[in-house]
């Protein structure tokens, strides 16, 4: 009794502990997952604030990128006409340096060109087909300099100006130009050829080219200009002025650049414009053994061999020569018909020719071309034995050009090895023996040999007996030989005609 008395007080207080302690477990919950909803919640808005974000930073990234690319190409653009605008060089020093200051070229060549009669040519085309006909034919010159690695001047109406050695300096200048002005003219002559089968009339075109010193560099601070100045430009204009169509047409200072390289035609002197008369020079092409199949148009390897040679040799070959033909001009006796200085160019250029058709490379061509110089020379003092008098001269003046003791040795036997009969010990002094008689084989055989005839007769080894001297050419025909493969081949066929021409000779007299 006493126990159910006791649980019926106590009861109700355990369940009010027990409901206290619901409520208060129910509030902690609530609260508890109020807080854990505004963290998930604080938490969503977060990551759609970084997601906005970062969407706004990827635009701004791409926004960033598009105008760096803009900026790129726009910096491109503008490089790319400041290029057709200026040489790289002088592009470059004005983007770094604000400036860019004149230069001094002690050798350059400029190429001028210009269409003949453009006036009335003008009168034949509306203004908008003029120009676009004009610009055809820059467009060609441009691609032309560009491959020879000359750098186009400006126009100056129909005027193309161009310059080989700017901005950068080249030792080649002279030989680059004449074989961009070369090409151009075949070009224009192609394309006159088209029109010609269309019905067209094709533009006929000048070249002039002149080497020498003259200032480049910038102009002005707005619209740059990239120019040359100096005499050198004047002088080129006028070798174009002067020329002919579809011609070019060189100074002596470019001639005396190029001439060892190129077939050249000397015109003498040219009376220019406010300069007086000039020594002109029309080059046709490059020489045949210099050019691929033969043709004088496009330099083969052994063309660009000989050009290195001549740039970068130790041997002043030129300055040798030019002693040599001042000496000989001077001091040559009268009556060398045969023995004068033509003799000694036209072996200068069978040995030259012939060396390069065996192979020979290296400084030996000079050593060649040296001797042939000098193989004669002994006539200035001696119309006998003049060999051993040559080989003398050589030894004093050629130390003074560069050559060294081992060639001018070499030189020396060469020169020797011309004596008659001959008799080669090697194959540069069966080239050299080639060379001096190449005449023997070639279709100006008859008036080189009259020459001869004509100095032995005034020099009393001869008497003036036309069918003997028939005679002895025959014999004198028949006994020689040919050394080298290159002239067995190119000369001893002609060679053989012209026997058997004197013995039909011969047999026609005695009728």
């Amino acid at each position: 009794m006493i126990a159910m008395l006791y649980l019926a007080i106590i009861f109700p207080a355990i369940w009010a502990d027990i409901i206290l302690l619901s409520v208060v477990i129910a509030a902690f919950y609530f609260l508890y997952r109020s807080r854990i909803i505004r963290i998930q919640k604080q938490k969503d808005l977060l990551e759609s604030q970084v997601k906005q974000r970062t969407i706004e930073i990827i635009k701004q990234k791409e926004q960033v990128e598009k105008q760096k690319r803009m900026l790129e190409e726009e910096k491109t653009k503008t490089e790319k006409l400041l290029l057709n605008i200026l040489p790289r060089e002088m592009a470059d020093e004005l983007k770094n340096k604000g400036k860019s200051k004149a230069r001094k070229y002690r050798s350059s060549t400029v190429m001028f060109t210009d269409f003949e009669g453009f006036t009335k040519l003008a009168e034949q085309y509306k203004p908008e087909d003029l120009v676009a006909e004009l610009d055809s034919y820059f467009i060609k010159f441009d691609e032309i300099v560009n491959k020879y690695n000359v750098e186009k001047i400006k126009t100056i109406g129909d005027a193309y100006m161009a310059a080989g050695g700017v901005p950068i300096r080249n030792k080649s200048n002279a030989i680059d130009t004449t074989l961009a002005a070369l090409e151009i003219q075949r070009a224009m002559l192609e394309i006159k050829e088209k029109k010609s089968e269309l019905g067209e009339v094709g533009w006929d075109l000048r070249i002039g080219l002149h080497t020498g010193a003259l200032i480049a560099g910038v102009v002005g601070i707005k619209r740059f200009a990239y120019d040359i100045w100096g005499d050198t430009v004047n002088i080129a204009a006028r070798m174009e002025s002067s020329g002919q169509i579809g011609m070019v047409n060189v100074s002596e200072t470019t001639y005396e650049a190029i001439s060892e390289f190129f077939i050249t035609e000397y015109r003498g002197k040219v009376k220019a414009k406010n300069k007086g008369e000039i020594d002109m020079y029309f080059v046709h092409g490059i020489k045949a053994e210099l050019s691929k199949d033969e043709e004088g148009v496009e330099p083969n390897d052994a063309f660009w061999h000989y050009v290195n040679l001549k740039l970068y040799s130790n041997i002043n070959y030129k300055n040798a020569e030019k002693y040599i033909i001042k000496r000989l001009a001077g001091d040559l006796p009268e009556g060398l018909h045969y023995h004068g200085i033509h003799h000694t160019k036209d072996v200068c250029e069978a040995v030259e020719r012939l060396a390069i058709w065996e192979g020979v490379k290296g400084e030996e061509l000079y050593l060649l071309k040296t001797a042939a110089l000098y193989h004669d020379a002994g006539f200035i003092d001696s119309y006998e034995s003049n060999e051993p008098i040559g080989a003398n001269l050589a030894k004093e003046m050629l130390p003074s050009f560069g050559y060294t003791e081992d060639q001018i040795k070499q030189v020396i036997e060469l020169i020797g090895a011309t004596k008659m009969p001959q008799t080669p010990k090697n194959h540069l002094e069966e080239i050299m023996c080639d060379s001096d008689l190449d005449y023997l084989g070639r279709q100006d055989f008859y008036p080189i040999a009259e020459t001869l005839r004509q100095e032995l007769v005034e020099f009393g080894k001869l008497e003036d007996n036309p069918m003997q001297w028939v005679e002895m050419n025959i014999g004198f025909l028949s006994g020689h030989k040919y050394f080298t493969k290159s002239s067995q081949m190119r000369r001893q066929p002609e060679k053989e005609k012209r026997i058997e021409e004197l013995k039909n000779k011969l047999v026609a007299s005695k009728k």
